[in-house]
């Protein structure tokens, strides 16, 4: 298994290789190495599995279009910045109407309603809280505890410093304790 020096090492090489002759060995490589944490970072976002796929894949063909203008130095950065717009653009244009969401839980047995419901509850008081807190917290948070990124890679993919990404886990981990602990008492009361 690779550390994550050595992984950061191969990235640039590889993106280096693509960008210099268009190797395509390189670009599986570098595919290989950054796909499952690409398509993890935009289901975290998006919810949906099968968007999240097609939006990495097509950030994937963008790359390799661009090739030639994109810095293989910071080439996992400039690859999850590209999932993120992505992602939030997507979310911008889509509108779901009341309709879509009644035939989607009508789908669901009562069993699995229930419990659908009880987790959309606990998820929707978990993004209240974080609507609550600035957007680079919110992503900073989505990065380490729902892609389990290191704190580095978190640094280095949103370019801040790594006491900058430890503080917002800890803003957010605090707000959330606080918040939810209140949001038990009130449904036991």
């Amino acid at each position: 298994m690779m550390d994550s020096d050595n992984i950061s090492v191969s990235v640039r090489q590889y993106a280096e290789s693509v960008q210099n002759s268009g190797d395509q060995m390189a670009f599986n490589a570098l595919f290989d190495l950054l796909w499952e944490p690409m398509y993890g970072y935009a289901a975290s976002i998006l919810q949906y599995n099968a968007l999240a796929q097609d939006l990495v894949q097509e950030i994937w063909l963008d790359y390799w279009n661009r090739r030639k203008h994109v810095d293989p130095t910071n080439i996992k950065a400039y690859l999850f910045k590209a999932v993120r717009f992505r992602c939030y653009r997507h979310l911008r244009d889509t509108k779901f109407n009341k309709l879509q969401l009644q035939a989607a839980m009508s789908l669901l047995s009562k069993n699995e309603i229930e419990e659908e419901e009880s987790a959309v509850e606990l998820m929707n008081q978990v993004n209240a809280i974080l609507a609550t807190l600035p957007s680079r917290c919110q992503e900073v948070f989505r990065l380490s505890r729902i892609n389990d990124f290191s704190n580095t890679d978190i640094a280095q993919i949103l370019s801040i410093s790594q006491r900058t990404v430890e503080n917002q886990i800890s803003t957010v981990l605090r707000k959330l304790r606080k918040e939810l602990s209140v949001a038990r008492m009130h449904t036991f009361l």
